[in-house]
Formats: structure tokens, C-alpha cells, sequence
């Protein structure tokens, strides 16, 4: 929710042509009053996606032919100006030229604000070419917006009208505030912390390196802070005393509410295992089907082929242009699909599991993170795990088999990034116990 004022034109300060616009609702603020849902542009929780819009009538067309250009910046006297040049470079084109092959005039908005929106019209790919679009999820984009608000909350709390406050004002002293406030405040973890402080140092660079801003980054000298990496694994009798509870009568769980819900599915032990035999993030094994896996010369399951989601959303690839994954399918994977029912479904666009659930795919990627929890809270087991801990499991396994050879099969950029992320080292020290230094050696003298 924004806590910026809405956008109104005054009537002695109206100029043809040139109106208020909300970007969220894609209408027109007119009578301040908002297009879609016919309130109050008072009431409006939106009022950082408002901006100024200009629509020329082309002459000689009665008005059924127009141009538009948004204007992000919440200075009137600037969006008159914009749509000054904007009616002059229509002129000087005689109006042949249509809105998609208009460059927009680049303009450098100088308070905050309008810098954040504009940085998040290009996150969504506003005025964006073509081929410079990037594919962002709409976790990462609200993140950025969160992010932001956070920013101007800090503001506020040391006395700052956020909303006439000019980007090159941002220094030492308010990234200082902004430091605090995240620690003290809000109290975020230092990986958050972290990746509120990269997300700002990235707004910068972007600020100075692709619009041209005459800025220093405050951000680029604060040093991260040291994140705690909870390594957490498995082992084969706690993943055996979890399946034994994924039953029916231990499905409900009861909200705080009051409200009764039901975590079990009979797909359920077959989606841990899944999780547990490919090491696959939620969304990458509960989009899995039939077609992903790939048979060999005798049609037999040889390797489970997916798109790699979190390097192709870094990167803004789409599914064709991005990268792919391989599962190597082991004794267990395969047992576990001819389970599921891999030779009645083979090459079959089927889910491999809740194939006949109504639900959507988000629903049930959220489904069974809540449903482990759920599940691992009736085994009794005293440490904590989460369904992530399956694929540190899986991953910490494979490092103690393969060694360096690990990260070919896990899809990482090298062993440095499994160590400090999902391995858990004291597990592969233990694995070390029955290590003998001499016992390969013929003879000791």
C-alpha cells in the first residue's frame, strides 16, 4: 500500500491534453475519481503507479485517431513541458509516425520517488526494445516495490518528507538511516539484509550507468553482512518415519483461526520422495511430466530433462531461449516412476504428480511445503526441517559420492557454491570414520 498523496490536476492549473493516470488500473483519474472502481481517487491504495498522460488528437481524424505518451514524474510543470515536445516531434512527423515508433523523450526524473517508479516500469519492461526484454518473476518485482516502500518508511521515521525528496540526496548519512532501520526496526536477518542493500546498490548502478544520472552509488562501499547457512539434512530413518505418518487420518491440521485444513494427498509420500531422489527445488518437481523424462536406446528412463528455472529468470530467458537441467534417474528414481506410472503415461503430457488436481500448479507448490511441515511435526523428531532440507540432503549426498565431479550433476557453477550453501559438512566428515590411511598399502616398515 502506498502512502503517497494521489495525483490531481487543480482546474486552474488544467491543460488540454495532458491528464492523470493510473498505471496499476491502465485509466484515466478523471473527476478524482478512480476509472474501475468508481470511488474516490482518495481511497486509492495505488497512488505510487499514478503519473501524468498526454493524448494528442491527429488531426483531421475527428479524434478517432490519437498519441499518447506517459510521462513518470510527479512535477506538473515537467510533464507540460514533456507534452510540449511531445506535440512538437508529432508536428515535425506530421503526425505519420505511430506511438510504438515514438522514443519517448528521455526524461531524468530527480526526486526519489519517480526514480523508483521508473526503474520499476523498466523491471516490467516499459518502453523496454524488444530484444532487451528480461522475464521477471512477480515475486521479484514486488520484492522491489517492498523494498522501496521500506526505504521511504525509513525516511520518514528520521523526519523526511519522502515524497520531495531528490534522488542525489541519498548519502552516507541516509543509507546510515536505512541501515538501522533495517536492523533495528524491522530486525531482517542479514541475508535479507543483504539483499535489500544489493537491490539498491543495483538501482544505482542502473540510475548511472543506463540513464545517464551524474551520481555517486552510496551503496556500493557497505559490506554484506555474514549469513548463517542452516545446513540442514535427513537421514534415512527420519525420512522413513515421516512416510510412515503421510496418512489420512493425520491430513487435518487446525489454523489458528479455527478453520480445519487438509495437508494429505495420495500423491503426498510420492511428492517427498520425488523432492528427495532428484534434488529439485518445489516448482522444478511439481512441474515435472512425463515428457521431461528422457528414455534410452532400450526405453528405458535414462535422465529427467528441465528447464533451468532460476538461471533463466536471472538471466530474463524465456523457456526456449534458456538453459536446461538433467536429472540423472537412479535405481530409486526409476522404481519411483514406474511407481507413479511411468510406462502407462510415458511421453505424456501428464504431471508426474496431482496430475488430476483441480488446483492450480501455485497452489499445490505451496501445498506441499505447508504439507511437509505438517507432516514432520506428527514424526515427533525433535530437529526442525523444511521441505528445502530434502535437497540439501540430496546434494550433500552427491558431494560425498562424486567430489568435485558434484556440480556437472547439480547444475551449479562449481563445488565453492554447493559447500556454502546446501552441503552439510559434518555429515561428510562423519562419512570419513571408516577412512584408513594405510589401508591400501601393501607394507609398512
Amino acid at each position: 500500500m502506498s502512502n503517497e498523496k494521489p495525483l490531481i490536476i487543480d482546474k486552474r492549473d488544467k491543460v488540454n491534453g495532458l491528464y492523470t493516470y493510473c498505471q496499476k488500473c491502465q485509466r484515466l483519474i478523471e473527476n478524482r475519481v478512480c476509472g474501475k472502481t468508481g470511488k474516490r481517487i482518495s481511497t486509492c491504495k495505488n497512488t505510487d503507479k499514478h503519473m501524468f498522460k498526454a493524448i494528442i488528437a491527429v488531426p483531421g481524424t475527428n479524434g478517432k485517431k490519437r498519441k499518447t505518451r506517459l510521462f513518470r514524474t510527479k512535477d506538473l510543470s515537467i510533464a507540460i513541458q514533456g507534452k510540449l515536445d511531445f506535440e512538437k516531434e508529432l508536428e515535425s512527423l506530421d503526425y505519420q509516425s505511430t506511438n510504438t515508433h515514438i522514443k519517448p523523450v528521455d526524461q531524468r526524473p530527480q526526486l526519489l520517488v519517480d526514480c523508483m517508479a521508473m526503474y520499476i516500469g523498466f523491471l516490467n519492461n516499459e518502453g523496454v526494445e524488444s530484444h532487451m526484454v528480461k522475464v521477471r518473476t512477480k515475486k521479484h518485482l514486488w520484492e522491489v516495490e517492498n523494498y522501496f516502500e521500506k526505504f521511504c518508511r525509513s525516511l520518514r521515521k528520521n523526519g523526511i518528507d519522502h515524497t520531495f525528496f531528490k534522488i542525489d540526496q541519498v548519502n552516507d548519512q541516509v543509507v546510515g538511516m536505512f541501515h538501522t532501520f533495517i536492523l533495528d526496526d524491522l530486525q531482517h536477518a542479514n541475508k535479507t539484509y543483504n539483499k535489500m542493500i544489493g537491490l539498491f546498490r543495483q538501482f544505482f548502478d542502473w540510475l548511472i550507468n543506463k540513464k545517464g544520472y551524474n551520481l555517486s552509488n552510496p551503496f556500493v562501499n557497505v559490506q554484506r553482512r555474514k549469513e548463517n547457512y542452516v545446513k540442514t539434512i535427513i537421514s534415512r530413518e527420519e525420512f522413513k518415519q515421516l512416510l510412515d505418518v503421510v496418512i489420512p487420518e493425520n491430513g487435518y491440521q487446525t489454523m489458528p483461526s479455527g478453520e480445519r485444513k487438509n495437508r494429505y494427498r495420495e500423491w503426498m509420500s510420492q511428492c517427498f520422495r520425488l523432492a528427495l531422489e532428484t534434488g529439485l527445488r518445489r516448482e522444478e518437481f511439481m512441474m515435472l511430466k512425463f515428457t521431461n523424462v528422457i528414455e534410452d536406446d532400450k526405453g528405458e528412463p535414462s535422465i529427467i530433462e528441465i528447464e533451468n528455472f532460476k538461471v533463466n529468470r536471472q538471466k530474463g530467458l524465456n523457456e526456449k531461449q534458456g538453459q536446461k537441467k538433467y536429472i540423472p534417474i537412479t535405481k530409486g528414481l526409476k522404481d519411483l516412476l514406474l511407481e507413479i506410472g511411468f510406462q502407462e503415461n510415458r511421453n505424456s503430457d501428464n504431471y508426474l504428480l496431482g496430475n488430476d488436481e483441480k488446483a492450480s500448479r501455485k497452489t499445490l507448490i505451496d501445498l506441499v511445503s505447508k504439507a511437509f511441515t505438517h507432516f514432520w511435526c506428527q514424526t515427533g523428531i525433535e530437529k526442525k526441517a523444511q521441505l528445502k532440507h530434502l535437497r540439501k540432503t540430496y546434494l550433500t549426498a552427491l558431494v560425498g559420492h562424486f567430489g568435485d565431479k558434484a556440480p556437472v550433476l547439480s547444475n551449479h557453477s562449481g563445488l565453492s557454491v554447493l559447500k556454502k550453501h546446501y552441503v552439510n559438512d559434518k555429515h561428510l566428515v562423519a562419512a570419513a570414520n571408516s577412512f584408513e590411511v594405510f589401508k591400501t598399502m601393501t607394507k609398512f616398515h
